[in-house]
C-alpha cells in the first residue's frame, strides 16, 4: 500500500504552475515573435502526471537511515566516545595500562594511587555507558521513526475513509432536504442530519490538520526539505506473534541484554569502585556514604528488573489482547461485506436505494479500517516486546 506525503501541497503546486504557464503565454504573446520563450503548456493531468514522476518512493528503512543521519544526538554520542577515547590513551601513556585490580574488600590506598585507579574506573566507566547511550539512541530513534510512519498511515487511511463518510452525509442531508421540503421530513431530523454533516466535515478538516503537522514532524526528524515529495511505501503484514520459548527464558533473555539494564548494572559497579577504593586522606563518613551509595546502587537495580519483568509481561498481554480484538474485527468485516453483497441484490430487486447501498458499502470500509489499525497497533507494540528498551513499567513505550 502507498501513501503520498504532502497530496494537498502537490496539488497546490501544480495548479500554481499551470497558472504562472498560463499567464506567461499570455504575458509572450504580446512580445515579438523573436523574444517568446518556449513555454510547456499542460493539461492538468499531464502537470499531475509529471509532478509524479518526480515523487520518490520512501521505505520505513530508508527514513531511518535518514534520521540516523539527520541526529544531532548521535553526533554528540560519536564526539563523546572520540574525548574519552583521548582519556583513555593519555591514561595509557602515563601509567603504560588501564586497569584497576578487582578487589572484594574495602582498601586504602595512596592519594596519588587513588587519582589514577579513580580515572582510570571513571573515564572506563563513562566508555561504557556512552556505547549503551549510543545503542539505546539508535532505538529510540528507530522507534520514533516507526511509531511517525505508523501515525500518518494510520491517519491517511481514517481521512480517506472521513471523506467517504462525508460525502454519504452530504447526499443523505441534501436527499433531506428536499423530503423536507416536500413535508416527508420533520425539521428536528433534517437539522440532525445537517449536524451530522457538518461533524464529518469537521472530521476531515481536523484530520488534514493532524496530518499536516505529523508530515512536518516526520520531515524535521529525516531530515528532509518541506517541500520534498514521497510515496510512503506500507509494508505491515499481520500474523499471530509466536513465542519460541517460555515467558521466563525469554524475561532472562531480555534482562541480560537490555542497555537501560545495563547502565544500572554499571552504576552498582561504579558504586562498588567507590565503596572499595578509598583514598588514605579520605574519612570515615566518606566510608559509610559509600556504602550507602552501593546498597542504593544494588535496590535501584532490582527496582529496575522487577518493573522491565513487569513491563515484559504486560507487552505480551497487549500483543494477545490486540490479537483477539483483530480476529473480533475480521468477523466484523465479514459481516459487513454480507450485508453490503444482500444491499447490492436488494437494489438490483428494486427494494432498496442507492444511498443504502453506499452506506453498506461505507460500513465495510469502517471495518476494513478498523482491522487496518489494530494492525498497526499489533505490528507496534511487538516492536517494543521485542525491543524492551522502549518498555515502561506499563508495557507502553516510555
Amino acid at each position: 500500500m502507498k501513501y503520498l506525503f504532502y497530496k494537498g501541497k502537490v496539488a497546490a503546486a501544480v495548479a500554481l504552475g499551470l497558472s504562472l504557464m498560463l499567464s506567461t503565454s499570455a504575458f509572450a504573446a504580446q512580445e515579438t515573435e523573436e523574444t517568446v520563450p518556449a513555454v510547456e503548456i499542460l493539461t492538468a493531468e499531464e502537470a499531475a502526471a509529471k509532478a509524479a514522476q518526480e515523487e520518490k518512493e520512501l521505505t520505513l528503512e530508508e527514513a531511518v537511515d535518514m534520521a540516523m543521519d539527520n541526529s544531532a544526538e548521535l553526533r554528540n554520542v560519536a564526539d563523546t566516545a572520540e574525548y574519552l577515547q583521548e582519556l583513555k590513551e593519555d591514561i595509557w601513556d602515563i601509567t603504560g595500562s588501564f586497569s584497576v585490580p578487582t578487589v572484594s574488600y574495602q582498601q586504602w590506598v595512596d592519594d596519588d594511587i587513588y587519582s589514577i585507579y579513580s580515572s582510570i574506573q571513571t573515564i572506563g566507566s563513562n566508555m561504557t555507558k556512552n556505547s549503551y547511550s549510543r545503542e539505546i539512541t539508535k532505538l529510540t530513534i528507530e522507534a520514533t521513526v516507526k511509531n511517525s510512519f505508523t501515525s500518518i498511515l494510520s491517519d491517511e487511511s481514517s481521512l480517506e475513509l472521513a471523506k467517504q463518510d462525508t460525502a454519504v452525509k452530504k447526499t443523505l442531508y441534501e436527499q433531506g432536504r428536499l423530503k423536507n421540503r416536500l413535508g416527508l421530513l420533520s425539521d428536528y431530523d433534517l437539522d440532525t442530519l445537517r449536524s451530522d454533516y457538518e461533524q464529518a466535515q469537521y472530521n476531515v478538516t481536523k484530520l488534514e490538520m493532524a496530518l499536516a503537522q505529523e508530515y512536518l514532524s516526520f520531515y524535521d526528524l529525516i531530515g528532509a526539505d518541506s517541500d520534498a515529495a514521497y510515496i510512503l511505501i506500507d509494508d505491515t503484514e499481520y500474523e499471530p506473534y509466536t513465542m519460541n520459548q517460555t515467558m521466563d527464558q525469554y524475561i532472562n533473555s531480555k534482562l541480560n541484554s537490555d542497555y537501560t539494564i545495563k547502565l544500572q548494572e554499571q552504576a552498582v559497579d561504579d558504586a562498588e569502585f567507590n565503596k572499595n577504593y578509598l583514598s588514605i586522606s579520605s574519612t570515615n563518613a566518606t566510608s559509610a556514604t559509600n556504602e550507602n551509595a552501593y546498597d542504593t546502587a544494588k535496590r535501584s537495580l532490582k527496582t529496575a528488573k522487577d518493573s522491565k519483568t513487569l513491563a515484559i509481561q504486560n507487552a505480551y498481554n497487549t500483543i494477545l489482547s490486540l490479537e483477539s480484538q483483530h480476529e473480533s474485527a475480521r468477523t466484523a468485516l465479514s459481516q459487513a461485506e454480507a450485508a453490503y453483497r444482500v444491499a447490492q441484490i436488494n437494489l438490483e430487486a428494486g427494494n432498496t436505494t442507492a444511498i443504502t447501498v453506499e452506506q453498506a458499502k461505507l460500513a465495510v470500509e469502517q471495518a476494513e479500517n478498523a482491522v487496518r489499525q489494530l494492525e498497526y497497533a499489533h505490528d507496534m507494540q511487538i516492536y517494543q516486546f521485542e525491543n524492551t528498551e522502549l518498555l515502561s513499567s506499563s508495557g507502553s513505550a516510555q
